[in-house]
Formats: C-alpha cells, sequence, structure tokens
C-alpha cells in the first residue's frame, strides 16, 4: 500500500493541530484537518503578544498558513464538526457535518486536538464577573488589548487595572483543585502590556503564588514587576464592590498582614483552565477515556494515546502554553507517522 493512501484525521485547528498537520503531510500522508470555527488558529489567534518573548502570535500562525499551502495532501475543513464515528477494523469511517451538508472519510488514525475553554467565573458573585461589564475573563481582556494595539483607540481615563489569578484553579469549594499552569504567565504578560501600552497605569496582581517554571519564565515574570512595575499582592481579593463607575477591591495583603483596599478600572480574571465541550464529544464518539476532570488520558503505551490509533495533544489533554501545544501536535505526528511506517 501506498503511503499516500493512508490518511490521518486531525480534529482541531489550533497551535497543536496545526503542527500535528503539518508534520503528517510533511511525511508525504494525507490528512483531514477538521475546525469547527471559520478560520485556523484556534485560541492562539486571539492572543495579543507571547511569553516570554514578547512575539506576534499572528505571525506564527501566519507562517503555519503557508506551510500548509505548500502540502496539497492536507485538505482543510474549516466550519465543520465530527458528527459520528465508527470503528472498521484498522480505520474509522467518521462522518463530518460542514456548511454544505455531510460526508463520511476513511482515516487510519486520529488525533483530537479540541483544545480548552475558561471556568465560568460567575459562581465567584463577589467578583460580580456577568454583572459588571468591567470585569473580565482572561480571553476577553486578551480582545481589549488587540483592539488597543491595532486601532490606537485607547481609553484615556484607563488608569488601573488589577489581575486576580486562581479563579476556579487550586480552589476545592467553587472550582478544581489543580493549577492551571498557564495562568501566571499570561497574567504577567498582559499586566506587561497595559504598562506598556498606559506607562502612567497602575497595574495589580494578586495571587496565592507565582509559579514560573519554564525556559525563561521567571526572567519574563521579573522584568514585569522590575522593569514594568507591576504590584504583584500577595492574597486572595474577598471582594468587588462598583464604586462611581469604577471597581473598589478589598483585599489583604498576606506578605505584610495588612488589608488593603484598591480602586480600578478594569478586573480581569484568571479562569481556571477546563475541557472543552468537543473534548467530551470527542471521547464519547472515539470510546476514549477522560481523567477525573474531563481532560483526555493517555493510557499505558504513549503519553499522547489515548486509544488504538487514537492520539491527542494540546490542552485538550491538560493546560498548556502555546510552545508546548506545538511539541505535542509534532510528537503526536510523530506517532502516527511512526506507526503508517510500520503499516508499509
Amino acid at each position: 500500500m501506498s503511503n499516500r493512501t493512508k490518511t490521518a484525521l486531525i480534529i482541531g485547528g489550533g497551535p497543536a493541530g496545526l503542527e500535528a498537520a503539518i508534520k503528517i503531510g510533511q511525511a508525504g500522508y494525507s490528512v483531514t484537518l477538521v475546525e469547527k470555527e471559520p478560520v485556523l488558529g484556534g485560541t492562539l489567534r486571539k492572543l495579543c503578544s507571547s511569553f516570554p518573548r514578547w512575539e506576534n502570535p499572528q505571525e506564527l500562525i501566519d507562517f503555519k498558513l503557508q506551510q500548509l499551502d505548500q502540502l496539497p495532501v492536507v485538505r482543510v475543513m474549516t466550519d465543520t464538526v465530527v458528527n459520528a464515528a465508527e470503528r472498521r477494523g484498522d480505520s474509522f469511517l467518521v462522518t463530518l457535518q460542514g456548511k454544505e451538508g455531510s460526508n463520511q472519510v476513511d482515516v487510519d488514525a486520529v488525533i483530537i486536538a479540541t483544545g480548552f475553554e475558561l471556568f465560568d467565573a460567575s459562581v465567584y458573585g463577589e467578583y460580580g464577573y456577568g454583572t459588571y461589564p468591567n470585569v473580565l475573563n482572561s480571553l476577553e481582556f486578551e480582545e481589549k488589548l488587540k483592539e488597543w494595539t491595532a486601532a490606537g483607540d485607547k481609553p484615556e481615563a484607563l488608569q488601573t487595572v488589577a489581575f486576580f489569578k486562581c479563579v476556579g484553579s487550586r480552589d476545592r469549594s467553587k472550582g478544581y483543585p489543580y493549577c492551571s499552569k498557564i495562568c501566571c504567565m499570561y497574567a504577567a504578560k498582559q499586566a506587561g502590556l497595559v504598562k506598556d501600552l498606559f506607562p502612567d497605569s497602575k497595574c495589580y496582581v494578586f495571587y496565592m503564588d507565582y509559579r514560573a517554571a519554564g525556559k525563561e519564565y521567571e526572567e519574563f515574570v521579573r522584568s514585569v514587576i522590575e522593569q514594568k512595575h507591576v504590584r504583584y499582592v500577595r492574597g486572595r481579593p474577598a471582594k468587588v464592590i462598583p464604586e462611581e463607575g469604577r471597581l473598589l477591591i478589598r483585599a489583604e495583603d498576606t506578605l505584610m498582614g495588612i488589608p488593603i483596599e484598591v480602586t480600578a478600572d478594569v478586573v480581569v480574571l484568571a479562569n481556571a483552565i477546563i475541557p472543552s465541550s468537543g473534548t467530551k464529544e470527542m471521547a464519547e464518539l472515539f470510546g476514549i477515556k477522560t481523567g477525573k476532570y474531563g481532560f483526555l488520558d493517555s493510557d499505558s503505551k504513549s503519553p499522547l494515546q489515548a486509544g488504538d490509533r487514537v492520539f491527542f495533544a494540546g490542552a485538550c489533554g491538560f493546560a498548556v502554553e502555546s510552545l508546548g501545544a506545538q511539541y505535542q501536535g509534532a510528537a503526536a505526528a510523530a506517532e502516527v507517522v511512526a506507526l503508517f511506517n510500520q503499516a508499509d
């Protein structure tokens, strides 16, 4: 059998799915890349900048799309979802639903890269998410940062922005006990961007502790604190109260042992990373395991293998930064290429 007759189905066109499609396509195998949104890029497309090197995520997406364009063996299907999957020996008959109707494809391996969603912070009534318009989650604030950066149309009255970390993470009572891993870094990035855009503004990051375990990560956070003058306050805020169009934050600085009040124009919540609804659906369709909190779980064969001929990459397995998602996409692709090579 020619290697070009074998096809991998990749579900999700974010950084993990894009990388997997490119690597399998470069190995000469056919790929069907399915993305539910009208465009590729996933969450990466929504970001204003990246850590730890302040790079433009759109440039990475554009480069990956250029690579895809050079691979005729990769078929991209946007505005498309997976409706059904039936195992047939060493392959799957998969039903795809798009704007033009449904069609079926035979595939020899599957990589699930369905990304993540953010925990609904409205359960923290004391923070006013969903009630006060100036209380935003991290992705909503990324959209604001992109608008301010691109158009230069910045609010003149933005004086103070406050960031709350671990909203739904490391909280057994209202959220989840696990650490969402990437929040410390993107909160530092967002605070640094605010200081770049509004040099006279004040930024406060309320934290339990910060975790910067990655190459250049600690240096990145220290530069935000020391060079951009973002103030880190150790303590979980207790209450957000609307006050004359702004937001009064009551908290305790646990290092100083004193209560503090900060009045902010915007409060940004670092919500917990949770599995996307698509992740649950794909787990059911392909009969694969999920862990306690709904992330895809690996079997004993490989850290990125969820079942026979079914692999996964990116945040559907657990919270991961964009670069880590790319690494996992490449690793899952290597598993599929090795599988296809064995069959030749």
